[in-house]
C-alpha cells in the first residue's frame, strides 16, 4: 500500500508515521533517511507519542524504538486527562452561559441593540474623538448648545482640520447667537478660508433643534433623552444603519433651513441701513423672492449643481438658468458668489417654507 500524509491508522498515528517506526526496529537507515526527508511529521508524531528514543540526526544511527505498550499507555493517560477536562468544560457551560447571557442582557436593556450608552464624560470625548477622527467622508454636526468655549474650539481646530485635510466633507449648523460671539465666529471664519485642504461649511438656525454628529452616515452621537437621573453630558452612540440613515435626513432638512455663515459677526443696531425696500411679501416685511426661487437658492448654497436642481424641479437647465438670472437681478449682482452671499445676509433667507405652499410663508420662529 502506498504511503501518503492523508493516509492514517485508526485517526491515531499517520501511515508515514507506522513505516517510520517500522524502518526503525528494522534499522533500515536508507528508508529512515528518505521518510525523513519527504515527510518530516511522521519523526514528529512518533516522538510526540514516545515510540522513538530522539530525532534522527542525519549521518548517525537510526533512533532506538521504544516498547509500544508502555508508549500507548501514557498516550491513554494523556488523552482520557485530556477527556476530563473537556467534559469538566461541558458541564461548566450551563452556567457559564447563564452569566454571559445576564451580562448581555444588562447592556442591551440600556443600548437598545444597536446604540451604546455613554455616561462618563471622558468616555464620551473619547469616542467622539475615536468616530471623528476615523471619518472617510463626511461629517455632519448639529450644535444647538450655543457659542462654543475657546478651549473645545482650540480642541476642533486640530482635529476638524485634520478630516478637511483627508477631504472629509463637514458641515455644522449652529444656534443664530453664534453670530453675535467673536471666539465662534473667529473659528468659523479660520475653518471656512483654510488655504489647504476642504474649507468647513457652517449654517445658523434661530428655530430649535437636536443635537447630533452623524460620521459617513454609518454612527451617530445623540443626546440621552431617555436615561432618568442621567449625567448632563451623557450620549448615545447609534450604528443601526436605519436610524443612522434617518438622522442624516433630518439633518439635511434642518441645513436647508439654516443660513449660510462663514464668521461674520451680526451688524449692531444702527450699524447698517436697511436696503430690502418695500418690494417682497408673503408674510415677511422685505421678502423679494417667491417659494420655487428659495427652494432654488437653499440648493445652491447646499452645493448641488444646476443640472441636479434642474431635474429635481423638473425643468430644463435654460429655464433654471433664466430664473437664476432674475435672482441676480433682485440683487443686482452677477455672479453666483455674489449671489449666495447676498442670499445669505437677507430676510429671504430666513423665511419659514415648511407650511403648505398654498398657505403663506413667514418667518421662522426663535
Amino acid at each position: 500500500m502506498a504511503i501518503t500524509d492523508a493516509q492514517s491508522s485508526g485517526g491515531f498515528l499517520s501511515n508515514n508515521a507506522l513505516a517510520l517506526y517500522a524502518a526503525c526496529a528494522r534499522r533500515d537507515i536508507h528508508t529512515i533517511t528518505d521518510l525523513i526527508a519527504h515527510h518530516p511529521d511522521a519523526e514528529t508524531e512518533l516522538l510526540t507519542w514516545g515510540l522513538i528514543s530522539g530525532p534522527h540526526t542525519p549521518g548517525g544511527p537510526p533512533p532506538a524504538v521504544r516498547d509500544p505498550k508502555g508508549a500507548l499507555q501514557h498516550r491513554t493517560d494523556q488523552v482520557l486527562a485530556e477527556a476530563e477536562r473537556h467534559v469538566a468544560m461541558l458541564q461548566a457551560i450551563p452556567d457559564l452561559s447563564a452569566q454571559l447571557t445576564h451580562a448581555y442582557q444588562a447592556v442591551q436593556i440600556r443600548s437598545g441593540g444597536s446604540s451604546v450608552y455613554l455616561d462618563d464624560p471622558d468616555t464620551v470625548n473619547s469616542r467622539l474623538q475615536d468616530v471623528v477622527g476615523s471619518a472617510r467622508r463626511e461629517i455632519l454636526a448639529a450644535q444647538p448648545g450655543g457659542p462654543r468655549s475657546p478651549d473645545l474650539l482650540e480642541l476642533a481646530v486640530s482635529r476638524d482640520g485634520a478630516a478637511l485635510d483627508r477631504g472629509v466633507e463637514l458641515r455644522t449648523i449652529y444656534r443664530d447667537t453664534v453670530r453675535d460671539h467673536p471666539v465662534t465666529a473667529r473659528y468659523a471664519r479660520t475653518m471656512s478660508t483654510r488655504a489647504t485642504g476642504r474649507p468647513a461649511q457652517y449654517r445658523t438656525l434661530e428655530s430649535a433643534f437636536e443635537r447630533m454628529i452623524v460620521v459617513d452616515r454609518e454612527q451617530a452621537f445623540l443626546s440621552d433623552h431617555i436615561t432618568p437621573g442621567g449625567p448632563a453630558h451623557a450620549a448615545w452612540l447609534v450604528t443601526d444603519p436605519a436610524v443612522v440613515a434617518v438622522l442624516a435626513r433630518v439633518f439635511e432638512a434642518t441645513w436647508m433651513r439654516a443660513r449660510p455663515w462663514a464668521g461674520q459677526l451680526r451688524a449692531r443696531r444702527g450699524d447698517v441701513r436697511d436696503t430690502l425696500g418695500a418690494r417682497g411679501g408673503a408674510g415677511v416685511e422685505g421678502v423679494r423672492t417667491s417659494r420655487s426661487q428659495r427652494e432654488i437658492m437653499r440648493h445652491l448654497c447646499s452645493g448641488f449643481s444646476q443640472p441636479t436642481i434642474a431635474r429635481r424641479f423638473g425643468v430644463s437647465e435654460r429655464k433654471l438658468e433664466k430664473e437664476i438670472a432674475v435672482l441676480k437681478g433682485l440683487w443686482g449682482v452677477s455672479t453666483m458668489n455674489e449671489l449666495i452671499y447676498h442670499w445669505a445676509q437677507s430676510v429671504d433667507c430666513r423665511v419659514d417654507d415648511s407650511a403648505p405652499a398654498g398657505e403663506p410663508a413667514g418667518e421662522a420662529a426663535a
